[in-house]
């Protein structure tokens, strides 16, 4: 028999742990497909072209996801340190709550050091066209060595490693302020040594503005970040969210005068970027503009009407305009990996007209899908030539790439230079110091032969 009495209702209300998780799901599922379609709309991240090997689908698509993920891991690294030492110390010294971010610290920064090798290895696998599998220790160690993004990735590795460890072991505010320190380091040191700033005409102010903006940026992201999840108890919340209010308005006027500064002297002026506007590379530019206006009238709302509902008890608003808040700022650092990822209009243009050999030059150039902005081939060897990039400063590294199947040399006229390139292998060679144009050739077979521009 059957009871008359209907079925009790199944409580679909979620479990208490199941909300944040779904949270982040969406979150991350967001971020992911923003980062895709600004890849399209800037040209980042183009896909190997026909007649050279490429890497596969898993490394294309995988390499801009992991560059991603390190740098939101660098964001919650430079967040949780800022909480633990600026935001939640008193005169007594590191309080629970600060230890608990600086545990956080530590773990945020493995992941930044896992994201980072990572990376340095999907860019090599990219750059030389085949999967990380089958790259050799030689191309690892030619890009490790002689490379600016070589070298960033190997340093930013040590840096954010040494965080991720001393952060568990950190007991005082001056220690966690000086890896505080170190982590902005380890953020600085790709702009310096690889990017798009590094190779703009004014070296030394490019790479300073875009570091003040990639600084400023990150502690505003990361302190919002960190109070929003760590800082969650009342009378805790108000005091930090009191310092980070200070912190973030000094942080939106840098990022904000830094980020105009930085795509001034990238482009090559103000008539540059207005130029820029009407391409991808200028879309993506426009959208970070417009997140950033958002967001800071998302703090004037915040000065004014929630933090003094914060002080008097009511942390409600406080956390839901937070929330809202960090999931623009996250968007905005994808549209920031995006752009990096993307070629500058004048980039662009500059590396379709300058490859090849008069004629035989044009926009299908096998060279196109071997320009990575910090990491580009110099010269590029196929079954058939040699590829030149274009022009190169003297005493300059020069990264050769061999794609074809049989050992080749460069070897100048002039004896300047003379490298041996194995097939499949990425190499570099310092170029003369006599400005000119030198001529090179392959011993291996005389329809080789290219110059190579030094000025």
């Amino acid at each position: 028999m059957t009871s008359g009495r209907p079925a009790p209702a199944r409580d679909r209300t979620p479990r208490a742990g199941q909300a944040p998780w779904r949270a982040l799901a969406l979150t991350g599922g967001g971020l992911a497909a923003l980062l895709a379609g600004a890849l399209v709309v800037g040209g980042g991240e183009p896909a190997a072209p026909s007649g050279l090997a490429g890497a596969g689908p898993l490394v294309e698509s995988g390499l801009p996801l992991v560059t991603l993920a390190g740098r939101i891991a660098a964001v919650g690294t430079v967040g949780t340190l800022l909480l633990a030492a600026v935001l939640l110390p008193g005169p007594a010294g590191l309080p629970a709550e600060s230890r608990r971010a600086l545990r956080a610290a530590s773990a945020w920064a493995l992941a930044w050091t896992a994201a980072t090798a990572l990376g340095a290895l999907l860019t090599v696998s990219r750059l030389v066209g085949t999967a990380p599998t089958s790259l050799t220790w030689e191309s690892l160690r030619i890009f490790a060595g002689d490379t600016g993004a070589g070298r960033a990735a190997v340093l930013g590795v040590a840096l954010s490693g040494l965080v991720a460890v001393a952060a568990r072991r950190c007991t005082g505010a001056p220690a966690a302020g000086l890896l505080l320190v170190v982590s902005l380091s380890a953020l600085v040191v790709p702009v310096v040594l690889s990017g798009h700033s590094a190779a703009a005409e004014d070296h030394v102010l490019a790479v300073t503005t875009l570091g003040v903006h990639v600084v400023a940026a990150t502690v505003w992201v990361g302190g919002l970040l960190a109070l929003l999840v760590l800082g969650r108890r009342g009378t805790v919340s108000a005091g930090a969210a009191d310092r980070y209010s200070r912190v973030a308005l000094a942080c939106f006027l840098a990022t904000a005068v830094s980020g105009v500064l930085a795509a001034v002297l990238v482009l090559g002026g103000t008539g540059a970027v207005l130029a820029a506007l009407g391409t991808g590379y200028g879309t993506l530019l426009l959208a970070k503009t417009a997140g950033l206006t958002v967001l800071g009238v998302l703090g004037l709302h915040h000065r004014r009407l929630t933090l003094p509902r914060l002080r008097a008890g009511d942390g409600r608003d406080f956390r839901r305009f937070a929330a809202g808040e960090v999931v623009l700022l996250l968007a905005t650092v994808t549209l920031a990996v995006a752009l990096a990822a993307s070629p500058p209009p004048m980039a662009a243009h500059a590396a379709a007209g300058s490859t090849g050999q008069g004629p035989q030059a044009t926009a299908a150039d096998p060279m196109a899908g071997h320009d990575h902005g910090e990491l580009s081939v110099g010269v590029l060897v196929d079954g058939t030539r040699f590829h030149v990039a274009g022009p190169v400063a003297a005493g300059a590294r020069v990264t050769v790439h061999n794609a074809g199947e049989a050992e080749v040399t460069l070897t100048a006229a002039d004896g300047s230079f003379d490298v041996v390139v194995p097939s499949g292998t990425l190499t570099t060679f310092l170029a003369p110091q006599e400005p000119g144009e030198h001529r090179f050739t392959s011993r291996h077979s005389a329809a080789f032969a290219d110059v190579l521009v030094v000025e």
